[in-house]
């Protein structure tokens, strides 16, 4: 067994021993930069795993901007959707966007919690989609608007057709 007693491990400084064993190994008692005081198995500080107490994953989630915890919702996902059609030339749909020269305007192309809030505020749910009002210009807030699928169908099909007809239907 290693002493490792008074030693740092990146952010973590070892105070003891917990008296505990885990998978044969020494689960050791330390203290992390932060303040906080957690155990930590002794191989897992050896090898880098364990670099804090958890603060340092936090303040890495915060860096890229997933603070939010929106990762796994759709709105998100339209996001990130949109700003690939525009600026990933190996997206299948980047020649209908970034290849026709539409972008998304900068503060949401860099800021999700931006877009978000513009999306809460003007009418965003979960079985809406995002639409260009003109379909040349750029996702921005005074050129997007929430859709159903039905009513971007219709307005593609009229855009196509020229026609504004009242009685078609998207069934």
């Amino acid at each position: 067994m290693n002493d490792l007693k008074g030693k740092r491990f990146s952010r973590l400084i070892v105070l003891k021993d917990s008296g505990k064993r885990c998978g044969g190994h020494v689960v050791w008692i330390c203290i992390c930069d932060c303040g906080n005081i957690c155990e930590v198995i002794g191989n897992n500080l050896i090898r880098g795993r364990n670099k804090s107490c958890g603060c340092l994953k936090k303040e890495n989630a915060i860096k890229k901007n997933w603070r939010h915890g929106d990762r796994r919702i759709r709105l998100y996902r339209t996001w990130v959707n949109m700003k690939s059609r525009c600026f990933r030339k190996n997206h299948h749909k980047y020649k209908y966007y970034g290849g026709r020269g539409i972008t998304v305007c900068p503060a949401w192309r860099s800021n999700y919690l931006i877009f978000k809030e513009w999306a809460l505020a003007n009418g965003y749910a979960d079985h809406l989609t995002i639409d260009r009002i003109d379909n040349d210009g750029n996702y921005e807030p005074n050129n997007c608007q929430w859709l159903t699928r039905s009513e971007n169908s219709k307005k593609q099909w009229e855009e196509k057709h020229g026609s504004k007809d009242k009685n078609f239907k998207i069934v």
